[in-house]
């Protein structure tokens, strides 16, 4: 493959490896019709991008994305936690009693809070947490829910925690969600060239839609092609169960209708973790058809869908977002392995291809 745009973008694609660190500005031309501006991107990602989109713009393709420090910068859940701590939303009592998996860490002088907690059921098993993320809403209805996810992206400021590290107390801060401008502006490109755009998400189906079909927040994806853990959602009126799944797959959905259901605390499947991103890629997108576009950040939660999912053979693109120097150093251990595991059983080498790389600094 050979990009038309500049020798520099050829160069590094054909290395496999795009890695840019210069002030964005592109534009290109879809099919000498609408201009397709990718101006807050890095010129080398960008022409790979728009080489890709250009390529593969309005013949019935798809793009998929990971949300938290994929899409926008900082984690959803993990902020709102704490955030819902600090104003008495979230609290022990509050919490399913299901959800109580272990004992809380007490001591005289500190009530471990729900935000040290999940990290404490992280260290134990991440099996444990990436669920429990999503149930811990269980009894708000995603009316309230929306309205604190909104109050929470407004903040201008971190949040203060406090949390167990091993036997020490830690002192820390965390940060709400904010909006890659690059992202956002790549979403709207894609769509806007007729490849649809799917988010599946580690995160809560119904706190990423909170954002990623908002227009408030600029990413404008459709709220059906929002794909994350699902928990059954309860009718307080007359007790029945939904899931937005179960209602987009029988053409009822609309998400306004759902606004006063209630967050129950019960798992719907594909779990969207790690192998549950590719698994829900086939289950909600398409069986065969592979996205042309899979954008992560986190080696083993985004890998799945990022290895098995890129359809290289039409241009596709591996957007990697960098964001700890020991993840990546994890990456490219991981698409050697997988290069190996394909040429060993026979299968086309896809996995150390295309990969285009940017660092969250770059995209804001």
């Amino acid at each position: 493959m050979k990009f038309s745009r500049t020798s520099q973008a050829a160069a590094i694609w054909l290395a496999g490896l795009v890695a840019v660190h210069a002030a964005p500005s592109f534009n290109a031309t879809t099919n000498g019709t609408a201009p397709m501006l990718l101006r807050h991107w890095p010129p080398a990602a960008a022409a790979a991008l728009s080489e890709m989109i250009v390529r593969n713009a309005n013949q019935s393709n798809y793009a998929v994305f990971d949300m938290d420090n994929t899409s926008y910068r900082y984690d959803l859940e993990e902020s709102l936690i704490p955030y819902l701590e600090s104003i008495g939303v979230l609290t022990r009592d509050s919490m399913d009693p299901s959800l109580r998996l272990i004992d809380f860490k007490d001591t005289a002088n500190y009530t471990e809070s729900l935000y040290s907690y999940y990290l404490r059921l992280c260290d134990m098993d991440e099996m444990l947490c990436y669920p429990w993320a999503a149930q811990v809403w269980a009894g708000m209805t995603l009316r309230e829910l929306k309205g604190h996810v909104d109050n929470l992206m407004a903040l201008n400021s971190s949040l203060p925690v406090q949390y167990w590290s091993n036997e020490t107390l830690v002192d820390d801060s965390v940060s709400p969600p904010r909006v890659f401008t690059a992202q956002a502006e790549l979403y709207n490109v894609l769509m806007a060239n007729g490849i649809a755009v799917y988010v599946i998400s580690a995160a809560s189906e119904e706190l990423v839609r909170f954002v990623a079909s908002d227009p408030v927040y600029g990413y404008n994806v459709p709220p059906e092609n929002v794909i994350g853990v699902s928990t059954f959602l309860r009718n307080a009126t007359d007790g029945s169960l939904t899931t937005a799944r179960r209602q987009i797959t029988d053409n009822v959905y609309n998400p306004d209708d759902n606004l006063d259901l209630v967050f129950g605390p019960y798992l719907n499947t594909p779990a969207t973790w790690f192998a549950g991103k590719w698994a829900a890629i086939l289950t909600y997108i398409d069986d065969w058809k592979l996205p042309v576009l899979a954008a992560g950040d986190t080696p083993g939660s985004d890998t799945y869908m990022q290895f098995h999912g890129v359809d290289v053979s039409k241009g596709g693109i591996h957007l990697w977002i960098n964001r700890k120097d020991a993840y990546y150093e994890e990456l490219q251990e991981m698409i050697a392995e997988a290069a190996q595991g394909q040429a060993e059983n026979g299968r086309e080498v896809t996995a150390d291809k295309n990969w285009v790389v940017v660092t969250p600094e770059e995209i804001l």
